[in-house]
């Protein structure tokens, strides 16, 4: 039990020692935490984004009732009426 405190106490000292330095000097936590993702996931981001346009893009095309206007059926909105006059 005592072995556990012990090592988090150590490594909550290092953990504070450390944002010290970052404090001091910004650049060592952009040397610490500045890597770049791995280039699976880089890719697989690419590939949900396009598959998402090409989603978005098809969605407004796919309508069945395009040619419909919003005052066809009988509870006719004022929004529409007024701007077929």
């Amino acid at each position: 039990m005592m072995d556990s405190i012990a090592l988090a106490k150590a490594i909550e000292l290092q953990c504070r020692a450390r944002e010290e330095q970052w404090r001091r000097n910004e650049d060592l936590f952009y040397l610490d935490y500045g890597h770049d993702p791995w280039p699976l996931f880089t890719w697989g981001g690419r590939v949900l984004d396009r598959l998402y346009a090409a989603y978005k893009a098809t969605k407004k095309a796919d309508r069945l009732e395009i040619n419909r206007s919003a005052c066809d059926d009988d509870g006719c909105c004022g929004q529409a009426a007024s701007s077929r006059i």
